[in-house]
């Protein structure tokens, strides 16, 4: 009995791991290219999220790319297709933090999907800044706006 009680829990297991296998999304790069930055002082941070994630405040993800020639560029390699949001921030002073003054940001800042924070565009939220990754690479270019 006990030896047919583990035969049907392995085959469920297994079975399980197959339907798993069979659902997973295609994977593919990421690239960002990010335009428009005044200086090359400091860097580029990437806030991305996934559609669990909680913009603007917890990004699932917080990575850095260098800026030279008043760009920077960053791939992100078996990012599985889906929606997407991103915002970055031109960490002038290297502090690897978004910088606030009078509760605004005070670094300048780029978004995803062309947004722009402004006084009556409300607070970004993943429906404004998403874009779809559907490709084995999806280019997504941001203006910063300085």
């Amino acid at each position: 009995m006990m030896k047919l009680l583990m035969s049907l829990i392995l085959m469920i297991s297994l079975a399980g791991l197959n339907l798993h296998a069979q659902t997973d999304k295609p994977a593919g790069s990421l690239t960002f290219h990010i335009t428009g930055f005044e200086k090359n002082l400091g860097q580029a941070l990437i806030l991305f999220y996934s559609k669990d994630d909680k913009v603007p405040k917890k990004p699932g993800r917080h990575l850095k790319a260098e800026i030279v020639n008043k760009e920077a560029v960053l791939t992100l390699e078996n990012i599985p297709c889906g929606e997407y949001a991103a915002i970055i921030v031109h960490d002038i002073n290297g502090n690897g933090v978004v910088d606030h003054k009078w509760g605004m940001p005070s670094e300048p800042m780029g978004y995803t999907n062309n947004w722009k924070l402004s006084l009556f565009s409300g607070m970004p939220s993943f429906d404004k800044l998403k874009f779809v990754h559907s490709k084995p690479l999806t280019i997504v270019t941001i203006q910063m706006h300085e």
